[in-house]
């Protein structure tokens, strides 16, 4: 009787004790709280999240962004996170390109893509490029940033800014396209550049267009206009092509050609084919096959078929080569000179001519002038 007591005792022990372990088992599966993993994507619906940081990985585990934020809100019907005070960083290849804060922003991880929006600043690491939006949009897989809203984009080092409405990036190779009202402003030269779409390739420090823009040299306030531009940020130079037109108001000069190279240190617009020159107030129109003008001089430099013409007097001028300093308001000619007056029937050839504008009167010499009058 005493052996089955204790027989029933063991027996009733080893139940109890696997009744407890079962059940113990049996509530840490299926009725313990949910652990969210923040670093996985499947979250629970509705739910919300305090001071979390989310991140991504690629195909081959390095990582893609790293999000934290002070609280996110999960919709797991379309698999988006709703952020707020958001702080990111963005990589490719798993080095560090970009970082990025702003008062909200949207995960979505069926996109791809990661926005942010209000008061966002960012500054891309390896170029040390500030950028300030009102929208942002990263696609990762694509290396893609969109931003919209009043743009702006600051490189302190060169002292240039860009801003507009519209920005399209690609952070990894840092070429950024910015459009709609954009204008570039740099502190050395002085100089402001306006057009409707502008790309900013800042790896080789260039700032080009395809479509119509204007350049004016703020100090001087001489402008200029073209159908395209370019300008080598290291070298400070800018070259236009199509439809060039640029004036001086502060010498009242205009100078119009298909191509131009404007050397922003040196003060010299130089002009590799034919052009059109001339000073409305002066009565003046030159044209030549090239040439060039030195702004901190005043001077112009016309050569190969040049051709000046002076309201004043109705005469025109046939050179070789053509130095006009605006300064003195002299204009010399060189090499078959050719110098005739119309309205005198008056024909003159040489070696060498001066015009004066102010006293109105042209000057022929050499060792065979030949002068002809017409009755």
């Amino acid at each position: 009787m005493q052996l089955f007591s204790r027989r029933n005792l063991r027996l009733f022990i080893i139940i109890f004790v696997t009744t407890v372990i079962l059940f113990a088992l049996g509530w840490f599966i299926f009725l313990r709280p949910s652990v969210t993993n923040l670093n996985k994507s499947a979250q629970v619906a509705g739910s919300s999240l305090q001071n979390i940081t989310l991140t991504e990985f690629d195909a081959n585990g390095k990582l893609l962004w790293e999000i934290t934020s002070k609280q996110a809100n999960y919709r797991e019907d379309r698999k988006i996170a709703d952020v707020e005070d958001v702080k990111g960083k963005f990589y490719r290849d798993g080095e560090l390109l970009m970082e990025a804060t702003g008062d909200k922003g949207t995960i979505d991880q069926a996109g791809k893509a990661i926005s942010l929006a209000g008061n966002i600043k960012a500054i891309v690491i390896q170029e040390k490029i500030n950028m300030k939006a009102d929208q942002m949009i990263w696609k990762s897989s694509e290396d893609l940033l969109k931003a919209t809203g009043n743009v702006q984009i600051d490189k302190p080092e060169d002292k240039l800014r860009m801003t507009g409405k519209e920005l399209t990036a690609k952070p990894s190779t840092n070429v950024y396209s910015l459009e709609k009202q954009v204008i570039v402003t740099a502190v050395e030269p002085p100089l402001e550049m306006k057009s409707e779409k502008v790309t900013w390739d800042a790896k080789r420090d260039r700032v080009y267009t395809e479509v119509p823009l204007s350049v004016i040299q703020i100090k001087d306030k001489m402008q200029l206009n073209a159908n395209r531009g370019d300008w080598n940020i290291q070298k400070k130079e800018v070259t236009f092509n199509g439809d060039i037109k640029a004036k001086d108001p502060k010498l009242d000069v205009y100078l119009e050609a298909s191509q131009a190279v404007w050397n922003l240190e040196k003060k010299l617009v130089t002009l590799p084919v034919p052009f059109t020159g001339g000073s409305k107030s002066r009565g003046i129109t030159v044209k030549a096959d090239k040439g060039e003008a030195r702004i901190e001089k005043e001077q112009i430099n016309l050569t190969g078929q040049v051709l000046a013409s002076f309201s004043s007097t109705q005469g025109v001028v046939n050179a070789d080569k053509v130095e006009w300093l605006i300064p003195t308001k002299t204009i010399t000619a060189d090499g078959n000179i050719s110098y005739q007056q119309p309205d005198k029937s008056l024909n003159v050839r040489g070696d060498r001519a001066v015009a004066n504008l102010e006293s109105q009167t042209v000057t022929v010499t050499g060792t065979n002038v030949i002068s002809t009058l017409n009755p």
